[in-house]
């Protein structure tokens, strides 16, 4: 045995002395990058997209809404119907001729009849009318008249001296 314990104590000293001339660093083994990690790099960019293009679209429709609700909400004390203004009627017989010293009168011609409103196209935002033939919108001007509003069924026009609020016929 001692034969034994002799070979065992050499060889412990052989392995000490290899250790303690050589100590190198630590080597630890590689770990792989979990993949979470890698996802949330492309998701993030992704979900700040999508909510700036879902913010818009909202932003979009709420302006809509408030266009809407103003054209449709403006109050009836404002809107006053236009006075309507007595008609002149032409008779057809010829008129006498005046006795000899007297002027003679110019032919009274049928005033103009004004604006007529023919059709309503309403989308919110971008509505236009139809009036005597000419396509208008909200701020444009016609016969002396200035387009106030267009809601879906009423066109409102105003002048210096009257306000003209006109229907369409159903």
């Amino acid at each position: 045995m001692s034969l034994i314990n002799d070979a065992l104590k050499r060889a412990k000293s052989a392995q000490q002395k290899t250790q303690g001339s050589a100590p190198g660093p630590q080597l630890r083994p590689a770990e792989p990058f979990p993949p979470a990690a890698r996802r949330i790099g492309i998701v993030l960019p992704l979900v700040v997209v999508l909510f700036v293009f879902l913010s818009w679209l909202i932003v979009l429709q709420m302006r809509e809404k408030v266009s809407a609700s103003q054209l449709d909400n403006k109050p009836a004390a404002l809107v006053k119907p236009a006075p309507k203004a007595p008609v002149q009627t032409i008779a057809a017989s010829k008129p006498k001729p005046p006795a000899t010293g007297q002027p003679v009168a110019a032919p009274v011609s049928a005033p103009d009849p004004g604006p007529k409103l023919q059709a309503i196209f309403f989308v919110p935002g971008h509505t236009t009318a139809i009036i005597s033939g000419k396509t208008v919108r909200a701020g444009d001007s016609i016969k002396g008249f200035r387009v106030a509003s267009i809601s879906q069924n009423s066109a409102t026009l105003v002048s210096r001296t009257q306000t003209n609020v006109m229907t369409l016929e159903q």
